[in-house]
């Protein structure tokens, strides 16, 4: 796994010892994401992804750019 490259964090949503998160889909391919840790609903848009990481003993939570990597090869969309 490499560390050396800091990875891009579009907007820290948490970080606590706990959390508890609803996730919608929507029929655009977005997603609504609401919790009790902060204000509103926030909307994942399609090409981002949900992070959750436990670092220290903490949740951290935050929306990304989605790539692909080493660890998640990419694989193509089933459309028949």
């Amino acid at each position: 796994m490499r560390t050396d490259t800091a990875e891009k964090v579009l907007e820290k949503l948490a970080t606590s010892d706990k959390v508890t998160i609803v996730i919608e889909r929507q029929s655009d391919g977005k997603m609504r994401v609401t919790s009790g840790s902060w204000d509103g609903e926030k909307v994942i848009l399609r090409d981002q992804v949900l992070e959750v990481r436990n670092v220290d003993g903490r949740l951290h939570i935050a929306p990304k750019p989605r790539h692909h990597d080493e660890w998640h090869p990419y694989v193509p969309p089933y459309d028949p």
